[in-house]
């Protein structure tokens, strides 16, 4: 996966990656069948990994909303790491967004299932009582996701010193503005969140 972070998905082949590991082309090959077959590999490995750290360890919180704090936890810090690598599914969704085929499909399908996932803990936080019933848990995705994005450009594209922190407070904003408790019956913010409430502790 180094070598797909680095070059991107059309970076990787199967010279490249024999060279790496110091086996013949054939051999390479005959372990994955063609590059097309070895691209979908690392997608489905990245896409594991994926699970196996952010998905399986948040859903052992409690359900509702301290499960999807967990996973947005857990995502960004993930994300925070391939910072400097870069992220294989939002640089393969660069490279793909426009060319029909498998990988595009691959694609597709991962960030997919990884929505569905989303909207599901936030449907569950409805549930629970944690979240106001007339919550649209289709935009908080959407916004979650746009914060995850500008995240990746805004730290590789324009080294931005405060990207992480920026997205913490954004992703904050958006589950504390969902929040049962968070307005008055007048309308009225009842819990401050982000840089406020950073503020706020700071004062007290």
């Amino acid at each position: 996966m180094t070598i797909a972070r680095r070059d991107g998905m059309e970076g990787l082949t199967i010279g490249l990656l024999a060279e790496r590991l110091g086996m013949s082309k054939s051999g390479v090959f005959a372990h994955f069948g063609s590059r097309e077959d070895l691209q979908l590999a690392v997608l489905e490995e990245y896409a594991s990994r994926f699970v196996q750290r952010v998905l399986r360890p948040a859903v052992r919180s409690a359900r509702g909303l301290p499960r999807v704090r967990s996973i947005v936890d857990r995502w960004l810090a993930l994300l925070a790491e391939e910072l400097e690598a870069g992220c294989i599914l939002i640089g393969g969704a660069s490279e793909y967004d426009d060319r029909p085929g498998p990988l595009h499909d691959a694609l597709a399908a991962i960030i997919s299932s990884w929505k569905i996932e989303l909207v599901r803990a936030l449907e569950q936080s409805k549930a629970c009582g944690h979240l106001r019933p007339d919550v649209d848990v289709e935009q908080m995705v959407f916004e979650i996701y746009g914060l995850m994005l500008m995240l990746h450009q805004d730290a590789r594209l324009l080294h931005g010193k405060d990207s992480v922190r920026r997205a913490r407070w954004g992703l904050q904003r958006i589950l504390d503005d969902a929040r049962t408790d968070a307005w008055d019956a007048g309308g009225r913010r009842k819990i401050a969140t982000g840089q406020k409430a950073r503020k706020t502790k700071k004062a007290n």
